[in-house]
């Protein structure tokens, strides 16, 4: 079972119904947070998906060191610092090359306060080729995305293959535009969460729009899309009309606290 939660379907522009990214992914018995935008730990607990709040949370993922993807990491690390936190389980950290310079550069800042008082911080950089294997049969996989990168990034940004025990499998794109690492990773995937940043003919650098969406689903045929990462113009227009123009499948536009499951289960987001 995979349950896909969209804690911020926005980009780095908030409006009141997508802000920036942010996601919690359970596969099988494993929870995972990732691209921790800014408000991202407000989300998850108003969200109910992680009973203990912050000590729900002990795998973090990051797809690429922009701020919109990483903002919340200063708070989660912070309230981690305090004595009324209970979790005593490694936290573990998963990026790009890069992702030591910035919480160097963040403990330059913060010092100490940014320690965790109970549990140990384990960070790990990571490449396209390396996977990560969960207690309950699953795996995290990591690949190459085209995205402009800052000076912390020594390596591709990051788009995430989640496969749980039953070998459903749900794909991430992170921020990415059109690229064979997206097509290939996203081929035959039960759910495809895919970033749509702009509508057709205001296109972005480095991210994607509903044409270049419904062309990369056509060739790859995920069985569900949903649609994320949304400016404030792709939000306010209907992405999911745009992609179906191209691909026939079932596609959703995500908003803040949009759930997907593989397979389907009540309560979810409807397709």
């Amino acid at each position: 079972m995979i349950r896909f939660r969209i804690l911020g379907a926005g980009g780095a522009i908030p409006t009141p119904t997508h802000t920036p990214a942010a996601y919690w992914v359970t596969v099988d018995g494993t929870a995972v947070l990732m691209d921790p935008g800014p408000g991202a730990l407000v989300r998850l607990v108003r969200c109910g998906d992680a009973p203990g709040g912050v000590d729900a949370v002990g795998l973090v993922l990051f797809t690429h060191l922009h701020p919109d993807h990483h903002g919340d990491l200063v708070a989660l690390l912070f309230a981690l610092h305090s004595p009324l936190t209970a979790s005593e389980a490694p936290l573990r950290l998963y990026g790009p090359a890069g992702l030591t310079d910035l919480l160097a550069a963040l403990g330059g800042i913060y010092g100490s306060w940014l320690e965790p008082r109970k549990r140990e911080l384990v960070v790990t950089e990571w490449a396209p080729g390396a996977a990560l294997d969960l207690p309950d049969g699953g795996r995290i996989a990591p690949f190459a995305v085209d995205h402009p990168q800052d000076r912390l990034t020594r390596g591709d940004a990051l788009g995430y293959r989640f496969t749980d025990a039953a070998g459903h499998v749900a794909v991430f794109s992170g921020d990415t535009g059109a690229c064979a690492g997206l097509e290939n990773a996203a081929r035959g995937c039960d759910l495809l969460v895919v970033e749509c940043s702009a509508p057709d003919g205001l296109g972005v650098t480095g991210h994607l729009t509903p044409a270049e969406v419904g062309e990369l689903c056509a060739v790859a045929g995920p069985r569900r899309v949903a649609l994320t990462h949304q400016y404030p113009a792709a939000a306010a227009a209907d992405l999911a009309a745009a992609v179906r123009r191209r691909f026939d499948g079932p596609v959703e536009q995500a908003r803040d606290d949009s759930l997907y499951c593989v397979p389907h289960e009540n309560g979810e987001t409807p397709t």
